[in-house]
This record gives C-alpha cells, sequence and structure tokens, in this order.
C-alpha cells in the first residue's frame, strides 16, 4: 500500500487548486468500473453500487498551502496561510523556515525555499524573537519581481511544500498524509469489496476545500443525503517526548482510532458503537478518541442531518511535510472499513 500512498502524497493539490488529485482519483476509480462523476465545486464521487442504506465514505482532495499575499521589491514572495490567518504564526510552527517549496506560477511550477535571517546576520542585525509573525521569513526564489510576475506569479498564487514520501521501517513519512492516505484507503475499499458483498448502497468521496472549513463537504451534504457517512482522517499520536500520555493516548502500530468527539462536534453514538462492534467482529484492533483543535468533514454531515462517524490512524508532526504515520495502522483502517460495508445490517 506504500507505493500507492506515495502516489497520492506526493501530487499537488493545495486548498482550492485540487484539480491534479481529483484528475489522478478519477482515473483511479474509472479503472475499477464505476460511475464517477463530479459536483460544481469539485467534489468527486463514486458510485459503487449495492443495495440497502445509503453510505458514504468522504476523504478530502486539498493539502494545507501558502498563498503569496505580496512580491517584495526584491524579490522576495510574503505569504500569507491557506487556511486562518493572524498577525502571529507561532515559534511551534517555526519547523517551516528552511523547507523546499513549490510555486504553483501560472507558467509552471517553480522551486522556492522558506527562509529567514539566520546565523551571522541575525546575530548582528536582530534581537531572538518573541514570536514568529508573517514578516520573519518569506520565499526566496533567486528570481527578482519582474521575473516573478512576468512567470505569473501574483498574491494569490499557491505555494506548497515540497516534499518526497518516505519508507522508515513500518513508518510512512512525507506532507499530505492529511487525507491523500486516507484516499488510499478508499482506492483499496473500491478495489477489494465485491459488489455483490456490499450491504449498502455506498458512495466514496473525494472533497476538496476541506482544510478551510469544510466546504466541498458542506456542498456536498447540502445536495444529496445519506443515511450515514463516515467521515476518514489523520489522527493525532500522542508518543512523542514531551507529550502526556492523558493528552493524546494514541501510539502508532497500535491500530486505528475511532474518534467520539472532536472541536466541532458529538459524532453519532449509534453509528460510533456499530463500528465498533464491526472491529471487535473482526478482530481488528483499534484505539478510541476525543479530539480537540481538530475538525473534519463529519461536522458537515452531521449539520445537514447525516449521522455521521470519523475514523483514522494516528500520526505524529500533522499539518508538516513530515507527518508521520504507521503502515499497519492504515492497513488496519483499509480492513475495517471494508468489513462495515460488507456486514450484515440487523
Amino acid at each position: 500500500m506504500f507505493n500507492l500512498i506515495k502516489e497520492l502524497t506526493e501530487l499537488v493539490g493545495p486548498v482550492g487548486q485540487e484539480e491534479i488529485v481529483l484528475d489522478h482519483m478519477e482515473q483511479l476509480w474509472r479503472a475499477e468500473g464505476v460511475a464517477v462523476e463530479r459536483t460544481k465545486v469539485g467534489n468527486l464521487l463514486a458510485r459503487v453500487g449495492g443495495s440497502g442504506p445509503k453510505v458514504l465514505l468522504a476523504a478530502h482532495a486539498d493539502e494545507l498551502c501558502y498563498l503569496v499575499r505580496a512580491i517584495d521589491p526584491q524579490g522576495f514572495l510574503w505569504l500569507a496561510n491557506g487556511q486562518g490567518w493572524q498577525r502571529a504564526y507561532g515559534l511551534r510552527n517555526s519547523f517551516t523556515i528552511g523547507q523546499r517549496v513549490k510555486i504553483l506560477a501560472r507558467s509552471g511550477v517553480m522551486p522556492g525555499v522558506i527562509a529567514t535571517t539566520t546565523g551571522h546576520l541575525a546575530t548582528l542585525a536582530l534581537p531572538e524573537p518573541g514570536e514568529l509573525n508573517w514578516r520573519d521569513f518569506w520565499v526566496d526564489t533567486g528570481l527578482s519581481r519582474q521575473e516573478l510576475m512576468a512567470k505569473g506569479v501574483t498574491p494569490g498564487t499557491r505555494v506548497i511544500w515540497d516534499a518526497s514520501t518516505e519508507q522508515f521501517g513500518q513508518h510512512v513519512v512525507g506532507k499530505a498524509l492529511d487525507d491523500r492516505a486516507l484516499l488510499a484507503v478508499l482506492t483499496e475499499i473500491l478495489r477489494r469489496v465485491q459488489r455483490d458483498e456490499l450491504t449498502c448502497e455506498l458512495t466514496l468521496a473525494c472533497t476538496v476545500q476541506e482544510e478551510i472549513g469544510l466546504i466541498g463537504a458542506s456542498a456536498l451534504a447540502a445536495s444529496e443525503k445519506f443515511d450515514e457517512a463516515i467521515a476518514l482522517e489523520i489522527g493525532l499520536a500522542g508518543d512523542i517526548p514531551g507529550v502526556a500520555y492523558d493528552a493524546m493516548p494514541l501510539h502508532l502500530g497500535a491500530g486505528p482510532v475511532l474518534v467520539h468527539k472532536d472541536a466541532l462536534t458529538h459524532y453519532d453514538h449509534a453509528l460510533t458503537s456499530r463500528l465498533e462492534r464491526t472491529a471487535e467482529d473482526a478482530s481488528i484492533p483499534i484505539q478510541h478518541a476525543v479530539f480537540g483543535s481538530f475538525g473534519s468533514d463529519g461536522a458537515a454531515f452531521m449539520k445537514a442531518d447525516i449521522p455521521s462517524a470519523l475514523v483514522a490512524f494516528p500520526a505524529r508532526y500533522t499539518h508538516t511535510p513530515f507527518e508521520t504515520g504507521h503502515l499497519g495502522d492504515i492497513e488496519n483502517l483499509t480492513q475495517w472499513l471494508c468489513a462495515y460495508v460488507s456486514t450484515q445490517r440487523g
């Protein structure tokens, strides 16, 4: 499964500009012989078939990004956040400094690096920072302002991390595991479950603009009703130095996660309980969690009167270019959902 995850995570697909990912997913899903359609805002739907309650499995296409907010007269690119945008950025986000990036200019993808004042010059010219804000770092492309503009770089141009996806033992490390690893899970469900084994009328969704406010999921929920929906997400592992067990008791390699609540909603108790029973019956180890500072497409479905659940694989270092998950957890999540959509319902 690693090869599929690598294939999908290395695609370019920032918030609001997910076309490459959507096109790729459409090719993968059509190759499995299912009917595929696009909604007006760009959501990709695969109508898998089966009979019974209408079940939706959803994962999102978009990855985190920056946007160019201004081009400095010397050619540096000043950035804005692709999610919420406030004056301060927070010192815990300093990992982004030094990262290679791709600038999605109108003329094509361009390389750059997120830079800041460093070393000798920083010691001589600047005080130690007490916070990190959006004037403390920029993108250096080696080009002048005129050259950048000629290539079609303007305010609003997306900038994403340039990171490959690698396997370290049983760990997978890279950008956009959130949420491309879950698109890999959906694709594997499509490949593994025979249509005559389905105990539901199954739809798979690749949604857009999740990272800016569940935009694609909200549009889908407004246009079509399902009997239940399951959002697939990256999760939060706390098995790293400095994080107390009681803050986040999830571990890599201990199984996928059934999330009972996040910052946006309490997930449907009956559906969550059915998923728990499915894991027990299939002897699939799972972990349980409550998430803070976290939301998913499931909240948009719940607000539209669609009972929804959230499942995830635990991950370290979320929202970075080095997100880290465990291949065993992702495989167990796949098996869990395969069992759920093919289990007889009482």
